[in-house]
């Protein structure tokens, strides 16, 4: 009667370890993904920020005009500077033929068709610092419960005795130091620290001051918002591969897989 009751609890024992493990499991890997993404995201509107389908703020927004009320302004601005004629009949007749000439080259060119058919897109900076925002927020967020998921999962397999805790707990430091990279410590700490996380006026008065920067100054901004990143996300994923070779061998553990 007593083995029958050791083997019921180790059952029970087994079955709540792989229950959590599994929940674990699904924590960590929805987090992972959310902060992968987050951090893909900012750092493309870093380096979309400084192109010509950003509109800053102080710069004008080129409009998108008509085609055809283009060529009409072109057409008025030759036909008041440099054609003179005396009568209006004359002044179409040439209007007419200027604008026939430049329809048969347009088509003549597809690249100049494609140009006339297609507007540049254009964004405004408003809409990209909502996206930081709420970015950055998600990226805190999930840093931070990831971490937390993968200290639960160690001290499950530490109470459980599954296995794998090199693994997990090499995955748990580097997740932590992930999480003091990413934090903006520059709100706090500003001539001192600073993190992966970024503020849209940050990323306004980086490339805003971009042209007249030293090299140095250059260096340190490239180190800011790129190298900092890179090496968050490095430190994400080898945490991440770390926590499936833990799940490997929690399910070598509970004797599931060989």
């Amino acid at each position: 009667m007593t083995e029958e009751n050791k083997k019921q609890d180790k059952l029970l024992d087994t079955t709540d370890c792989l229950e959590a493990v599994g929940t674990l499991k699904s924590i960590k890997n929805l987090f992972f993904f959310v902060s992968f993404l987050c951090l893909f995201i900012l750092q493309g509107v870093f380096w979309l920020t400084p192109t010509q389908y950003v509109v800053r703020p102080g710069k004008e927004s080129t409009k998108n005009i008509c085609p055809v009320t283009t060529m009409v302004l072109k057409l008025s601005a030759v036909s008041e500077k440099e054609v003179k004629v005396d009568s209006k009949s004359e002044k179409i007749e040439k209007a007419a033929q200027i604008l026939t000439a430049d329809a048969n080259s347009r088509a003549a060119d597809p690249n100049a068709v494609s140009a006339i058919q297609f507007s540049q897109v254009k964004i405004n900076f408003e809409h990209l610092a909502w996206v930081v925002r709420i970015c950055s927020y998600l990226l805190a967020v999930s840093a931070v419960v990831y971490s937390l998921t993968l200290l639960f999962a160690m001290n499950v397999s530490l109470v459980g005795k599954l296995g794998g805790i090199n693994h997990i707990t090499k995955a748990v430091f580097l997740s932590f130091v992930l999480v003091v990279l990413i934090l903006p410590w520059q709100l706090i700490f500003r001539p001192v620290l600073f993190g992966v996380i970024y503020t849209p006026a940050e990323l306004l008065g980086a490339w805003g001051n971009f042209d007249k920067a030293s090299i140095g100054a250059a260096g340190l901004m490239i180190l800011r918002f790129t190298v900092s990143w890179f090496v968050a996300v490095v430190l994400l994923v080898c945490a991440q591969l770390r926590s499936l070779r833990w799940a490997k061998n929690t399910l070598k553990g509970l004797g599931i897989t060989g």
